[in-house]
């Protein structure tokens, strides 16, 4: 086995010190946003493809660490580790096997292995698993290494026309969960997909939003955090952190930074409300407890009677108002999709002329419920297709 110091110099020669390839991962749709965040994120990152579902990445590792510290879009973020051809088990074993695995897993390791296999020989997620962990445990065992019975890791294995591609999950836990929100509700929307919509709606932090409909107040949040410029990632740990290649000393660096760029606002501009005051209570608690009020306001009120916001007696400038309506397992069932939308529209009509909307719906038949006159955006959220209708209501 490497001495402590040999294997200390090949992390800094072949992880640390040079270009690695990434992925992140996106739900389909925010794609190109997330490669726009990603060239805004380091001047060392080199975009190298936006594909479906994801961006291909080239950088530091510290560009990866950065990921999952500011992208408010990724899902997940990857670093590749080997590419091979494999057209039978005892290739793929005996390819894994010559993966500097020390380089990269805590010692003894045994990550959970998520599989998929197109067009090729090797189709049988369970037994290229059984294979994989197979190789790594007896990578391990010529080390005289204890396995671990705990994995922390996991390793994402892409198998395209008998190619192999491993590559490691850095993030651990989706991204989507920020470490703020500990409340949830029915049918949540995702936090990154909810960033994504703002970023599609054009939300500006210099004007209001309203988020009338706020259940466990995502949108909000998540407008709260741009606004607020907090890191998404600031309250929550990482699979990289158990990793050989991670210095605990460049992440407080990196997250120092991060904390040097959050501000403070004078007055609220972001309105969250909703009818249940059970939800409206467990998001002001939030939003006590992690000091964001100076830019977000909680209340219980029904959005049918609801009025622009106003600054004592004057009324503020127009801004975005961002609904998901309830429906499926949310929706009454006296309540129809249509009556409900056209109420939306009405209301929407009838008080915010001239502000922007950013409205989700079920099914594109509703869109002329609404007086927005755009093209719905197809995006996809916990196997469900939605539509995002964006556009200045008139």
């Amino acid at each position: 086995m490497a001495s402590a110091s040999n294997l200390e110099k090949q992390i800094k020669r072949h992880v640390i010190g040079r270009s690695q390839h990434f992925y992140a991962i996106t739900a389909p749709g925010l794609e190109k946003i997330c490669a726009r965040e990603l060239v805004q994120l380091s001047d060392t990152i080199r975009l190298d493809a936006v594909t479906s579902g994801g961006v291909s990445f080239s950088g530091r590792l510290d560009d990866l660490l950065r990921g999952n510290l500011h992208l408010r879009t990724a899902g997940r973020l990857l670093m590749r580790l080997e590419t091979f051809n494999a057209t039978n088990f005892r290739q793929l074993r005996k390819k894994a096997s010559t993966v500097s695995w020390n380089r990269y897993l805590p010692e003894g390791n045994l990550p959970q292995c998520s599989i998929t296999t197109h067009h090729s020989r090797l189709y049988h997620t369970r037994a290229v698993a059984e294979h994989l962990t197979g190789a790594i445990a007896d990578y391990w065992r010529a080390r005289g290494v204890e396995i671990q019975a705990q994995t922390g890791q996991t390793l994402h294995v892409r198998i395209e026309q008998d190619t192999v591609t491993l590559s490691l999950d850095s993030s651990g836990l989706n991204l989507y969960m920020r470490g703020i929100k500990s409340h949830g509700a029915r049918a949540p929307l995702r936090e990154t997909l909810a960033a994504g919509i703002l970023r599609l709606a054009g939300y500006s932090p210099e004007r209001p939003l309203i988020d009338p409909m706020c259940g466990a107040g995502t949108f909000s949040l998540e407008a709260t955090l741009m606004a607020k410029r907090i890191a998404p990632g600031r309250h929550r740990q990482f699979a990289f952190m158990q990793w050989p290649a991670f210095r605990p000393k460049r992440w407080r660096h990196l997250t120092t930074l991060a904390d040097r760029c959050v501000r403070g606002h004078p007055y609220p501009l972001i309105f969250a409300s909703d009818i249940d005051a059970t939800a409206c209570d467990r998001l002001q608690s939030t939003v006590e407890r992690f000091e964001l009020a100076d830019a977000m306001q909680v209340a219980c009120r029904d959005f049918f009677t609801l009025n622009p916001p106003m600054k004592g007696r004057d009324q503020l400038p127009t801004g975005l108002v961002v609904l998901n309506p309830p429906y499926g397992r949310r929706l009454t069932a006296d309540r129809s999709l249509r009556q409900l939308y056209s109420r939306i529209g009405q209301k929407l009509h009838g008080d915010f002329k001239g502000w922007r909307a950013a409205v989700l719906l079920p099914q594109t038949d509703l869109i002329r419920t609404l007086p927005l006159g755009s093209r719905p955006i197809r995006l996809m959220h916990g196997g469900l297709t939605l539509y995002l209708l964006v556009g200045k209501v008139g």
